[in-house]
């Protein structure tokens, strides 16, 4: 003869279900929040690769400004020469360096991630030693200006993204005299380089 389930049992087997269903839903929000910072990282590095390949292609100097908010975010502006001496912070507020894309926030998915450094203890990009300052996040000089020449050369420097949830961190390094782009990934209190372009 068959018996039916008591209500104890009842709940205790929807209990469990329901516990498995909060811990895929978690695990799912972790590793989807995984793949837009990786998205998002990505995404930079094309927008940088798009302003020098039209440095290139009009023969002209390009450039990027890269701003803080008055919310401490940051955002990209994108620039071309206009009087053929390069992108300077004066030209851009004179209009003389016009604006060549619309601007880009630098920060997604309500600022979890976005250009910063982590609180905890960062160490620097090998081959270098020490840790990274959390104050700024962009290490372009002064003027904040990625700049890429038509005869190949950039800007050098390094612009840093956090993703705050996840503590993993991407860095975007300019090479100067080759504008190559390279893109480094911090997890497990490490560095690796994951893209070269």
């Amino acid at each position: 003869m068959m018996r039916g389930m008591s209500l104890l049992e009842l709940l205790v087997v929807l209990g469990l279900i329901g516990l498995f269903v909060v811990v895929s839903t978690s695990n799912l929000t972790a590793t989807q929040r995984q793949i837009d910072f990786d998205y998002f990282a990505r995404e930079v590095v094309s927008s940088l690769e798009k302003c020098r390949w039209k440095a290139f292609q009009k023969r002209c100097y390009t450039g990027v400004l890269i701003t803080q908010k008055p919310d401490n975010s940051y955002e990209f502006s994108f620039f071309q020469d206009g009087n053929s001496n390069g992108i300077r912070t004066v030209d851009i507020h004179q209009g003389t360096d016009a604006s060549i894309y619309r601007a880009i926030p630098i920060r997604r998915a309500s600022r979890d991630i976005e250009a910063a450094i982590l609180k905890t203890a960062v160490p620097e990009i090998p081959p270098k030693t020490g840790t990274l300052s959390s104050e700024d996040p962009v290490k372009f000089g002064k003027s904040n200006i990625i700049s890429f020449s038509p005869d190949g050369q950039s800007s050098s420097g390094t612009l840093y993204l956090a993703c705050h949830s996840q503590k993993r961190m991407y860095a975007v390094v300019l090479y100067g005299p080759t504008a190559r782009i390279t893109l480094w990934k911090y997890s497990n209190q490490n560095w690796q380089m994951v893209g070269d372009r």
